[in-house]
């Protein structure tokens, strides 16, 4: 469980002790693999915080940690709003920038 560009463990099969101890990037990388689906379309977030506030609700190490992942990757615009999900919501899609980092593990310098 390192900071490897390319590799981060499942979300679901890391303990909340292992979600605080990951690499941000890490982290990062797991939640976004959690969130987004190949083939699933624009995900909610807040139907997704929902999940992950019931599996984590007595860690709060945990949702600390993902907090900070869900920031990050957004600051990093690797997640970014889909204005185009055509419902009201806070549906996000990964960013081109985003697709990049998860095939190559690159990323501009943060701005």
């Amino acid at each position: 469980m390192t900071g490897i560009p390319g590799r981060a463990p499942a979300l679901s099969s890391l303990s909340a002790e292992q979600m605080a101890a990951l690499p941000l990037e890490t982290l990062a990388r797991s939640v976004l693999n959690d969130l987004i689906k190949p083939g699933d379309g624009s995900p909610s977030v807040q139907n997704w915080v929902r999940r992950i506030r019931r599996d984590h609700r007595k860690a709060p190490e945990a949702m600390r940690a993902i907090s900070e992942a869900m920031a990050w990757l957004r600051h990093r615009m690797i997640l970014v709003d889909d204005l185009n999900a055509g419902a009201d919501g806070d549906w996000v899609m990964l960013s081109r920038q985003g697709a990049q980092w998860l095939r190559d593990g690159t990323l501009p310098p943060a701005g």
